[in-house]
């Protein structure tokens, strides 16, 4: 690394005694600066594009994370509505049979008044039946009986 270059032309320098000074060479130093002049330039040129990069995946991942939640709550609302178009279908569908239990009941209740309508007619028909019969049986029983004729009084 670069930074280690300088430091080692550093440290390679003389010493001035009792003072914190350091004679280089001059062109040892100046090459190194040369190249971090160039090479610093295309490194930061380098981090920006590492930036740019990492910006862009992270873009692209909150676009991917929204499309996921976007989809998501489609789906689950999907399923809310599944759910609700169910649910509905439900209480049409008991709405019915209980439509169809009072119709039924309806039916049944018409079904036992004729069927009593019936009957009754058929029960005064028989009293009027039975009151005829009983006339003429009383008729019959107050007729005189006829008289037999012997053969003697023939």
């Amino acid at each position: 690394m670069l930074v280690d270059r300088l430091e080692a032309v550093i440290n390679s320098g003389w010493r001035a005694p009792m003072t914190g000074k350091v004679a280089v060479d001059e062109q040892e130093a100046m090459d190194v600066l040369d190249l971090m002049r160039t090479t610093i330039p295309d490194e930061i040129k380098q981090a920006r594009r590492l930036n740019q990069e990492r910006d862009k995946i992270l873009a692209q991942a909150q676009t991917e994370a929204n499309r996921i939640v976007a989809q998501a709550q489609e789906r689950a609302e999907r399923m809310v509505q599944e759910d609700n178009l169910r649910l509905m279908a439900e209480d049409r569908a008991h709405d019915l049979v209980d439509q169809a239990r009072r119709e039924a009941e309806d039916v049944r209740r018409s079904a036992d008044e004729w069927a009593m309508q019936r009957l009754d007619m058929l029960d005064r028909e028989l009293q009027r039946i039975e009151h005829s019969v009983r006339q003429a049986m009383d008729a019959l029983s107050r007729s005189p009986q006829p008289v037999a004729v012997s053969e003697d009084e023939q």
